[in-house]
């Protein structure tokens, strides 16, 4: 019974052991040096994607800033009442863009008094200058854009007005309503301002022209850009032209980190085999100039010895055919040609060759 164990331990431990040798030998080259290269290279190629990716995001948003100016540009103008017509002033910053196009609207906050209602038209003048400070009598201004436009107040009836007024009157008490009117007049369309900073705007003037006197709560100036053309698309299509921008940016910067890997890899790699070539072949050298010569200056092998005159190939035949024919004195000199190679170079030189000189005259002997 415990033979049987035993038994079947063994044959248990040997299959388990094979498989272990089976499963190691299949997994082996997943360890080499070649794969081991190729996981770095993996590991190094999904790293840089994720960085790009990061860095296409950034890109693109700073892209989306300096492309699509900014849509809306409001400046409120503080109108000044004096003896000529309200006049009022206002600068416009570094917000507006070169080469895109803007509608220009004049908006003016104004009570429904009798005076206003009286005045019926009146002209909006808007002015757009280059210079930062500006003042009414000012006649060295340099003048970008000029526009003049008609306005009048809507005409309401005495019943309508009457029911109107009924109709918001909680509102009116509650001070969550007043009577006034908001006017609009789009004083310019699709202006468009050319290539340099200079050419852009940086202080407007607006004027009211009227025959009766005014009364404005506030006025505005407002700046609405009008895209077309590839900012129209980023504008619009936000989400679509993000993924389209970042990916071609990706793919871009993908692109130039390859190329420059690989240009690099080139390089390391031959200067590598620059100097693997070099390390090989200095050792070969030392290695000849070891074997050439002996530290006495004499040479260390048969073969750098100066061949003699007198062998031939038949002498070395009979040399090497004669040896175990010898005779016993022979066999004693051979011994102590042999105890004399033991020593240095030139000694097993010198026994060579009086070895080569015997065998010489044995042939002729037999000759």
């Amino acid at each position: 019974m415990v033979l049987l164990f035993v038994f079947t331990y063994r044959s248990r431990a040997e299959e388990l052991t094979s498989h272990q040798d089976a499963l190691t030998s299949r997994l082996r080259p997943l360890v080499s040096k070649k794969f081991q290269k190729a996981y770095m290279g993996i590991f190094l190629f999904i790293t840089t994607a994720l960085f790009m990716i990061g860095v296409s995001t950034v890109a693109y948003f700073v892209f989306y800033y300096k492309f699509i100016p900014q849509v809306e540009l409001q400046r409120p103008v503080h109108l000044q009442f004096g003896d000529g017509p309200p006049w009022g002033t206002a600068p416009l910053g570094t917000e507006l863009a070169t080469l895109q196009p803007y509608d220009v609207t004049v908006q003016l906050e104004m009570p429904r008094t009798p005076s206003n209602l009286a005045a019926g038209n009146f002209m909006l003048d808007l002015s757009l200058f280059s210079h930062r400070s500006i003042s009414a009598n000012d006649t060295s201004r340099v003048l970008i854009a000029r526009s003049r436009r008609p306005a009048i107040m809507t005409y309401a009836s005495p019943i309508i007005d009457t029911a109107s007024k009924l109709t918001y009157l909680p509102l009116y008490l509650a001070g969550w309503r007043r009577e006034a009117e908001t006017l609009e007049v789009q004083i310019m369309e699709q202006i468009e301002f050319p290539r340099g900073w200079r050419n852009l705007p940086e202080t407007l003037l607006v004027e009211i022209h009227s025959d009766e006197k005014m009364q404005v709560y506030n006025a505005k100036v407002e700046f609405r850009a009008i895209f077309t053309g590839l900012r129209w698309f980023v504008y619009n299509w936000k989400i679509s032209s993000f993924f389209i921008f970042s990916f071609v940016f990706w793919s871009i910067s993908m692109m130039s980190t390859s190329v420059v890997w690989l240009v690099l890899a080139y390089i390391f790699s031959t200067d590598h085999e620059t100097r693997e070539t070099e390390r090989g072949s200095t050792p070969i050298k030392e290695e000849s100039d070891d074997e050439s010569a002996d530290p006495a200056g004499f040479p260390s092998s048969r073969h750098d010895q100066p061949p003699d005159e007198s062998e031939t190939e038949d002498d070395l035949e009979v040399d090497v055919k004669q040896e175990p024919s010898s005779t016993t004195s022979e066999a004693g000199d051979d011994n102590a040609t042999k105890h004399v190679g033991t020593g240095t170079g030139f000694e097993s030189a010198e026994a060579r060759g009086v070895q080569r000189r015997r065998s010489h005259l044995f042939k002729e002997e037999n000759l």
